[in-house]
């Protein structure tokens, strides 16, 4: 099975937000996984919808 970029980087978010205790910035999330900020803030953008 093939995924979309935004694909992966929406689970590769969620992954990520599901292992922290607190909140995180799209910076960090960004930082850990070497993608732009302006991806990583569409993705969370859709995620909310």
């Amino acid at each position: 099975m093939k995924l979309t970029t935004q694909s992966d980087y929406a689970m590769r978010t969620l992954m990520y937000l599901a292992t922290r205790s607190d909140r995180a910035h799209i910076k960090d999330i960004a930082v850990v996984f070497k993608i732009s900020e302006n991806h990583i803030a569409k993705v969370v953008n859709q995620l909310a919808r």
